[in-house]
């Protein structure tokens, strides 16, 4: 410490002196009408400046006018100094000027007392660069995930440890109608249909109790939104529940299943159709794969083997035909055989079969076509027979 102390502040040497030399913050006092009485070892670490330097000179050389804030830095400090609320007592985000010029960000403290009879202020300083640097990186952080938030092609709907929505993107807007400003604070099940919200809050806690971290909504039973207009739709959903700072959030990505659960059910009724046909035509139709195995078989063709014996996965001329002697000699096997790898090589081909019904023979006519991908590869040969019953 310098011996150039303010005379008015000599009770600080000594004792009070090395402790406050010891201290890595630094230390300024200062009267009333914002003089400099005495600064620590630490500020000229921190800031550049030697007790000759600053002692007698406005704290302004040190705290200058603050940008945006009207008042000076003396009647701005001795406004928290005076503060008796003891939890004002804390460090204040400010901008020190250093000796070389450069201004560094700190955290200023300052508390009013009494040297003697003389009034002062008790300032305490510190570096606050790193930590301004990780408010910034932070506040950038959460500014891109809200971004991301509000711009995801996914419905997004984050509600409080109350089950109150606190984030409401983009699409949740448009999937169920409401601006977020009308749903922000205001309970989930507004966003769920009224049969199913004593069902659905209870699912919630459950969640909450149990030590998944995610879960697909969908896995117990439909999932379901209500829109503005009052419209119920099925939703395919996932919640993830995360504490932060000790507050628990849910977080719930959300893809209204519409048009996929009709174009899901268009699909199925076709498929029942086709197998309406391919059950109840008269021919006997088999699908195989290109090695000859039966993949599909229509009734017409089971009522012409044997037994109860599985077909499906079985090679077409093992099957247990109607009259199994005419039909699979070693001639009728390999020629179907024949047959099916023409067909599977890509050539629609033709032949005569003759099967035994009733102790008469049963002459078909089969046709083997082949089925071709998008890529014009073989996936399957259809087989159908044509006889008289």
């Amino acid at each position: 410490m310098s011996e150039t102390t303010h005379p008015a502040d000599a009770s600080l040497q000594g004792f009070h002196e090395t402790v406050l030399d010891g201290l890595p913050e630094a230390v300024i006092v200062a009267a009333p009408d914002g003089l400099i009485t005495f600064v620590n070892a630490a500020t000229e670490t921190l800031l550049g400046y030697g007790a000759g330097e600053v002692v007698g000179k406005a704290i302004s050389v040190l705290v200058p006018p603050q940008p945006g804030r009207r008042a000076d830095p003396v009647k701005w400090l001795a406004r928290w100094a005076t503060e008796p609320d003891l939890e004002q007592s804390r460090f204040l985000d400010l901008t020190a000027r250093r000796r070389d010029g450069r201004e560094m960000p700190v955290e200023v403290r300052v508390r009013e007392g009494r040297i003697g009879d003389r009034q002062r202020y008790f300032i305490t300083v510190r570096d606050n660069t790193a930590r301004r640097q990780e408010q910034v990186a932070l506040k950038d952080s959460n500014l891109r995930a809200a971004r991301i938030l509000m711009v995801a092609e996914d419905a997004i709907v984050s509600i409080d440890a109350d089950q109150k929505i606190i984030i409401f993107n983009l699409a949740a807007e448009q999937m169920f109608g409401y601006r977020a400003e009308e749903v922000l604070g205001q309970p989930l099940t507004m966003l769920i249909p009224p049969q199913a919200r004593a069902t659905h809050t209870g699912y919630v806690e459950s969640f909450r109790d149990s030590k998944q971290a995610s879960r697909m909504m969908s896995e117990r039973s439909e999932v379901r939104g209500c829109r503005r207009s009052g419209e119920s739709f099925p939703l395919e959903a996932t919640i993830t529940k995360v504490m932060a700072a000790g507050a628990l959030t849910y977080t719930a990505h959300l893809r209204d299943v519409t048009e996929r659960n009709r174009a899901r059910d268009k699909l199925q009724e076709s498929e029942r159709r086709i197998r309406a046909v391919f059950d109840h035509a008269a021919e006997a139709i088999a699908l195989l794969s290109p090695d000859g195995a039966i993949v599909e078989i229509n009734r017409a063709g089971e009522a012409l083997t044997t037994s109860d014996h599985p077909l499906i996965g079985a090679p077409l001329w093992e099957a247990p035909w109607l009259g199994v002697d005419l039909a699979v000699g070693p001639i009728a096997a390999e020629g179907l055989q024949a047959a099916i790898r023409t067909a599977a090589s890509g050539t629609v081909t033709w032949m005569a079969v003759e099967l035994a019904k009733d102790g008469k023979p049963l002459p078909i006519d089969v046709r083997l076509t082949p089925i071709a991908d998008a890529q014009g590869r073989v996936v399957y040969v259809l087989v159908e027979g044509r006889f008289d019953a």
